[in-house]
């Protein structure tokens, strides 16, 4: 119970959900309090085992008795500013050296027994009473670190340094109560994240501190503040660089880490436009700020860690969650043992807990023990690679990225009080369409039926004049009736004409059918040849499909198609791959030259049967994985022709983009076709600025690449224009 992190109601929730009869509260304290002395036990030992370890290694290699530790607190209750109000806390002192815990505290201002025993106006009754604070929960910490560091002088060793935030008064209290001379060393991420909210403050005044060159300077501070450690000159003219550095001022720049140095022309890779910042207004205040810190160089150039206790502190959050009153009893020291104990030993301190209160280790218990220790170790090795740090930055950026996109686009959805405001932006910009899976993974057992069609033009909002499939030896056509004319050049090359409602080839009535009479035949053709149908034409992934699905859209057919199709094959691919020598990969000049034959060609019907014999005489295998680049789902061919629907509806308000010559024909149909127009850009320019369009266009897609463009040139162009075209309306 106390090692998972639970208490008695859920433990018996667990077991009455099983259908096991529930334990007693008295049995369960009992039990606990036999554990918890153990527990505690455990976990003292382990701390005289890693203080000793940690003693050793600080002779060895700084032939010294005085010990570097790292402290912190944490409070059992969630708060923040006046609210730090919680009845509990604890601290930890880890070994700069060994990574150890070598001390804990627990303060509490509250006991149930004694708090009901007053309640009652009795005697309280004989029990293990942990109620040791009767001050503020902000002074607890400091109390703890005095106690944690007169115990450790107590066993013959001195404390010399400690490490710790600059939130707490903690260095004063020991310099007064333990020993004037003891050393402080401010933790290195509270500092980051006080110079990070001076930046953020600045922010309100200067529009171009944009959060990205925050990030910006933040990196220059960190990299400035890690080559700087033990070099408070360094640091100081590293605070002075930064400060100048990305006003295009390299004056106090190292040649080791300032390319600018040498060539002042380089583009900067973080900076917007890869230009450096002009807004005297804010180099002054950076330059103030810098100021500051200066003063604290000597600090900043000795910084440590307390990421351990952090750590710690959240182990400790698993086994006594905050949601979760453990205070009143012994139970809370408990918990917090048991993370000093896990901390130091690992999972397998549980086998020593059994072996105190002498029970059998537990070959259950043992095993997943040694495999959770081992499974921690693997991930502590990774983690401090080089590699899987770069992963976790790459991964962290694109998440902020993602999520600053989302928000720009979903307008304001959560802020302080925005419900008592008169206007709400709350309308969208959409999403970008997400591509489906493209290729398919042909089965040996597919079965191919070609198929052609013939227009009344060469637009993809043509009509159909005639559609044609075979399976081998079986073979289907039907002539149709358009209702749009048949252009002279479809004529000239289809032979097909209309004239009074009737439709003639080469001069000659034909029987023809409407186009859902005729699609009707089609499908029960395909559907006739049974299931792993996979359609095959020529160049019907850029022309053939989409009029397939246009129509069968207009006739209210479109599921019928997905249920009896897996897939398409478009065979001018297909023998791009298998014959990459030919010049021409028209079908007539593919079988004149594989077969050496010609044909009645742009008869659908002949297309189809020569088709056939053409993918015969070659011996393709059309499931060889080689050829997966000519295949494509049905899917991505409905989502295909959707797009081009979508960049016809959306492009027309792009014009003035165009015509002005902002944009070229090509990125105004990248913005169109990724669900964008133009009131789409004016929202995002209204609510982030060039940032705005910026973050619109450069959005990741499902590892597509830039959901328009990453170009600074293009972004700048299309802000620019959106700017004076607010002006003038």
């Amino acid at each position: 119970m106390v090692h998972t992190g639970i208490g008695g109601r859920q433990v018996n929730s667990f077991l009455t959900a099983l259908n096991i009869p529930p334990v007693s509260n008295t049995l369960l304290s009992a039990r606990q309090k036999e554990s918890g002395s153990a527990i505690e036990t455990v976990a003292e030992t382990t701390i005289a085992e890693c203080l000793s370890q940690e003693i050793d290694i600080t002779k060895q290699k700084f032939d010294s008795n005085e010990l570097t530790v790292s402290v912190d607190g944490a409070w059992q209750k969630r708060g923040s500013g006046r609210s730090y109000d919680s009845l509990s806390g604890h601290c930890s002192m880890i070994g700069t050296e060994t990574g150890k815990v070598l001390g804990f505290s627990v303060r509490s201002k509250y006991c149930k027994m004694c708090d009901e025993a007053t309640r009652k106006g009795v005697q309280a009754k004989t029990h293990d009473c942990r109620m040791n604070w009767d001050g503020s929960a902000k002074a607890m910490e400091q109390d703890m670190v005095v106690e944690m560091v007169q115990s450790i002088k107590s066993k013959g060793s001195n404390v010399g340094t400690i490490i710790a935030d600059d939130d707490t008064t903690t260095i004063a209290r020991l310099r007064k109560s333990v020993d004037p001379n003891i050393k402080k060393m401010s933790d290195k991420n509270h500092v980051k994240k006080n110079i990070a909210n001076a930046l953020y403050q600045l922010k309100a005044k200067h529009k171009k501190l944009t959060p990205k060159v925050i990030k910006y300077l933040i990196n220059c501070l960190n990299y400035m503040l890690c080559q700087n450690q033990d070099n408070p000159k360094g640091v100081e003219n590293g605070l002075e660089a930064v400060g100048r550095h990305p006003f295009g001022d390299h004056s106090f720049c190292d040649k080791s880490w300032c390319s600018h140095k040498e060539n002042a022309s380089k583009k900067y890779s973080s900076l917007p436009f890869g230009k450096p910042l002009k807004d005297i207004p804010l180099q002054t205040d950076l330059t103030d700020l810098m100021k500051v810190y200066k003063k604290q160089s000597q600090k900043l150039s000795k910084l440590g860690s307390t990421q351990g206790n952090e750590s710690f502190n959240k182990s400790v959050a698993s086994k006594a969650p905050k949601s979760h009153f453990y205070s009143g009893t012994s139970s809370l020291n408990v918990r917090v043992a048991a993370s000093v104990a896990q901390k130091n030993d690992g999972q397998c301190y549980l086998i020593k807990v059994n072996n105190n209160i002498g029970l059998s280790p537990g070959v259950h218990t043992k095993r997943l023990a040694i495999l959770r220790d081992l499974q921690a170790r693997k991930r502590r090795a990774i983690s401090i690679t080089r590699k899987e740090k770069i992963r976790r930055i790459q991964l962290r950026n694109r998440r902020v990225k993602r999520n600053a996109v989302k928000e720009m686009c979903e307008g304001t959805s959560y802020s302080c009080q925005i419900d008592l405001q008169d206007h709400q932006d709350i309308v969208e910009i959409p999403s970008a369409p997400v591509p489906p899976e493209v290729h398919c993974n042909i089965p040996n057992t597919a079965k191919v039926i070609c198929f052609d069609l013939e227009t009344t033009s060469l637009a993809r909002d043509s009509h159909i004049t005639q559609i044609a499939a075979v399976n081998g030896e079986s073979h289907w056509t039907s002539y149709v009736i358009p209702k749009l004319p048949i252009s002279s050049q479809a004529s000239e090359v289809t032979g097909l004409t209309m004239r009074n409602g009737r439709m003639f080839h080469q001069g000659k009535v034909v029987e023809s059918s409407t186009i859902s009479t005729a699609l009707d035949g089609f499908l029960e053709f395909l559907k006739a040849a049974g299931h792993n149908i996979y359609l095959t034409g020529h160049n019907i992934k850029t022309f053939d499909c989409h009029i397939l699905i246009n129509t069968l859209k207009s006739v209210g057919k479109t599921e019928e198609l997905k249920k009896c199709v897996e897939g398409f094959v478009d065979t001018r691919l297909l023998f791009k791959i298998n014959n990459p020598d030919l010049k021409s990969f028209s079908q007539v000049n593919l079988i004149k030259s594989l077969m050496n034959c010609s044909y009645d060609a742009h008869d659908a019907l002949e297309d189809v049967i020569y088709l056939q014999k053409l993918l015969d005489f070659t011996n393709i295998r059309i499931a060889d994985p080689k050829f997966s680049t000519a295949t494509f789902t049905v899917q991505t061919a409905y989502f295909s022709h959707d797009q081009i629907i979508l960049t016809k509806l959306n492009l027309p308000s792009l014009r003035e983009f165009i015509d002005q010559k902002v944009i070229s024909i090509g990125i105004a149909h990248k913005i169109a076709s990724s669900n964008l127009n133009k009131s789409s850009l004016l929202l995002a320019f209204s609510r982030g600025q060039e940032e705005g369009i910026r973050q619109l266009f450069s959005e990741e897609c499902c590892n597509q690449g830039p959901r328009v463009t990453k170009s600074s040139k293009i972004i700048t162009a299309v802000s620019n224009f959106i700017k004076q075209h607010l002006t003038e309306s």
